[in-house]
């Protein structure tokens, strides 16, 4: 798939999805889920993961120089800082993101490139797969996948 359809399809499903209609941070990151199932079998393997990360990565990336520095980390988002800041707390989400990139940011330079970007994934993923099936149901997804579980606290659901 050429990184356009994937920005378009990231794009489609942040408007198809009004952030006025996600009353929380649960509903929104379920939508996440659906997102990125692109088989549509209610698990996330770790190639689904590996893309969506990527795709992330990828549009986080505004200069294309392949590191995300803390600003372009700041400045990209599903909608999380829409809720937040709908309910006064867009300074502890924004505190919370500043703590994900240096969770991130391995070896503490700055930027994030992509071999940290990777290993972030990888972690992430072997973190939610509390079964060690090697696929992430709805419930791991939500309430194991570390960046989810930051965003939603930093938003208070």
């Amino acid at each position: 798939m050429k990184r356009s359809t994937i920005l378009a399809s990231i794009a489609a499903v942040a408007t198809a999805f009004p952030a006025a209609a996600w009353e929380s941070g649960q509903e929104l990151s379920a939508v996440l889920f659906e997102s990125i199932d692109r088989t549509a079998n209610g698990i996330l393997d770790y190639a689904e993961i590996t893309r969506m990360a990527n795709d992330i990565a990828f549009s986080t990336d505004s200069d294309g120089n392949e590191e995300i520095t803390l600003d372009e980390f700041m400045g990209w988002d599903f909608g999380f800082a829409y809720l937040a800041e709908n309910e006064g707390e867009g300074d502890t989400f924004g505190a919370v993101k500043r703590v994900m990139f240096a969770v991130i940011d391995l070896d503490s330079n700055g930027v994030v490139d992509a071999r940290e970007w990777r290993l972030n994934t990888r972690w992430n993923f072997e973190r939610a797969d509390l079964d060690g099936d090697a696929a992430l149901t709805e419930d791991e997804f939500l309430n194991g996948w570390t960046p989810i579980v930051m965003l939603r606290a930093g938003r208070g659901s």
